[in-house]
């Protein structure tokens, strides 16, 4: 067992918070003994009882980090995911505070995530859930929101054994890879459409928009459908509204709504690049949508921005490939 760690006393977590009459802020110094998507809260010296934030109420956390987790987020800031991912697990191995740890497991999944490693990325979030159910980092569920092609083997494997774990969470995660699975595609859809009514809110409300996954592949959208998503998709917390968004993007797009099909998507691509190859993939068909649209010029400036930040991608490599000038042919010399 990991002894409780010991900060040294000029190294203290700060926490910025707003008064609750909110004429002010106030700062607490001292150390964060938890940290969840409820409240943070913080224990001081002299002080016989620790204070309990809500998250709705704070301005900003600056924790104390080991050198390792420094590292690791500067790695993954400048895309450098095997020195990130290296650091985040140096750094899990010398944590001791158990909010600390989830935080070092959320880097991991964003590891993954950058990579568009869904497989890895899965089993890190599920073990991150599993230390904590009120996580603060559920945006970073790694849901498959794509409609066509086959899911990647090493995914469906994986999304497989994720069936036999408990609770929602895990049989969400496991039905939305499955769903581009032909053989499990049906018990999939089946499951994401049971999930509809979870007692767990988030997985109620993502579990609708998976579904609409189904009904496109299957033809079933109309117009009111449309406008029913929307609806539904503007009742979701922020964080959690870039793979619905993709999918309404999508839909319209096949629909011939350009317009409104380009805004959708890259509501995906500038607001929820946690999943940077999904938003890789919004951007590429929003600038389609664009192109479609006789909006040339905006296109391309959206073909150049995929190429620039999700360089390496499936989708920023397909752009480059059609970009690409045709290669020159000799001329015989006569």
């Amino acid at each position: 067992m990991l002894a409780t760690q010991r900060l040294p006393a000029q190294a203290r977590d700060r926490v910025v918070v707003r008064q609750s009459d909110g004429r002010g802020r106030l700062t607490h110094v001292g150390q964060i003994t938890d940290y969840d998507a409820i409240e943070v809260v913080v224990k001081a010296r002299g002080r016989a009882t620790p204070w309990r934030i809500p998250v709705d109420r704070i301005v900003s956390v600056t924790p104390v980090r080991s050198a390792a987790h420094q590292a690791a987020l500067k790695h993954l800031g400048r895309g450098d995911l095997d020195e990130a991912e290296r650091s985040f697990r140096k750094a899990l191995d010398g944590a001791a505070r158990a909010w600390v740890r989830r935080e070092l497991l959320g880097g991991l999944v964003r590891c993954a995530l950058h990579g568009g490693d869904y497989r890895r990325a899965g089993s890190h979030f599920l073990g991150l859930l599993e230390s904590n159910r009120r996580t603060r980092h559920f945006e970073l569920v790694p849901l498959d929101w794509q409609i066509g092609g086959t899911v990647d083997p090493s995914v469906a494997s994986e999304a497989k054994a994720w069936r036999g774990r408990t609770g929602d969470v895990a049989a969400l995660l496991a039905a939305s890879h499955l769903l581009r699975d032909s053989g499990y595609a049906v018990e999939a859809e089946s499951q994401m459409r049971k999930l509809r009514i979870s007692t767990d809110p988030r997985v109620r409300g993502l579990a609708v928009a998976q579904c609409w996954r189904a009904d496109i592949k299957n033809g079933k959208v109309t117009p009111m459908h449309l406008e029913t998503w929307t609806r539904h998709v503007r009742t979701l917390p922020l964080e959690l509204r870039g793979g619905p968004w993709f999918v309404i993007g999508l839909a319209r797009f096949q629909r011939r709504q350009f317009q409104p099909a380009a805004s959708a998507l890259m509501w995906t691509s500038l607001v929820f690049d946690d999943d940077r190859f999904l938003a890789a993939r919004a951007t590429q068909l929003a600038a389609d949508s664009l192109l479609s649209d006789n909006q040339p010029t905006a296109a391309q400036t959206l073909y150049r921005d995929l190429r620039q930040r999700f360089a390496g991608t499936p989708a920023a490599r397909e752009s480059a490939a059609k970009q690409s000038p045709p290669p020159r042919t000799r001329r015989s010399t006569p």
